[in-house]
């Protein structure tokens, strides 16, 4: 029998025996690089704060651009009170979010607060640029598996139903975060105008500090 490497011991140890024979198929992917992997951001995991909740490994790498892709609201969620954003292909579109590189032992973390299991999400490997830099990252992106229908990103907001619009709290999270993370300025204006349902969840609101973020 081969020996393990090290780091399959410490994926042994955190994630269980299970999960190993999927590692030499996770180290395949275009975004993990040896014991870590890139991933695109673009909802609520903008904000640092919120991202570290279960994922503390992640580590800032900057503002991202997403290429022929748009950001949209659709899947209906109970802990946001409101629909969360997923990342549609839109030929001639872009999506600004930020870039993490993660530990690899993180990632099934990641896919749980995604909701993969649930068949809510699924992740898709795509290229990303660095606002500060030119070159091409590959990096993992979670999409609604339910893809939705119509595009209601530039609709006007008297347009937008109400089971695509997500609650303040929420839009002031990605907006915090896309402000933290120093992503173009016409970009949050875009979102800062989108059409929320004035729902709040008062426990994030006081987690995330969010009572200085305007709309």
């Amino acid at each position: 029998m081969r020996a393990l490497s090290a780091l399959n011991v410490l994926v042994m140890a955190l994630c269980g025996v299970s999960q190993i024979r999927g590692l030499s198929l996770l180290q395949q992917l275009p975004e993990v690089h040896g014991d870590k992997f890139y991933y695109f951001g673009f909802g609520s995991n903008m904000l640092a704060k919120r991202i570290h909740i279960k994922n503390p490994s992640a580590k800032f790498l900057g503002a991202a651009l997403l290429k022929n892709y748009r950001v949209d609201f659709s899947l209906p969620s109970k802990f946001w009170k409101g629909a969360v954003a997923t990342a549609v292909p839109t030929f001639g579109m872009q999506t600004w979010g930020t870039l993490w590189e993660i530990d690899l032992v993180n990632l099934p973390d990641l896919d749980s607060q995604e909701g993969v299991h649930l068949g809510r999400y699924r992740p898709v490997s795509v290229k990303v640029k660095l606002r500060s830099n030119d070159k091409e990252i590959p990096a993992r992106l979670y999409v609604i598996t339910k893809e939705p229908k119509g595009n209601v990103r530039d609709l006007p907001s008297h347009e937008v139903p109400l089971n695509r619009q997500p609650s303040k709290t929420y839009l002031r999270v990605m907006v915090k975060g896309a402000m933290e993370s120093g992503i173009p300025k016409k970009y949050i204006t875009w979102l800062k105008g989108f059409k929320h349902n004035n729902k709040t969840v008062q426990q994030l609101e006081d987690l995330f500090e969010l009572d200085s973020v305007e709309l």
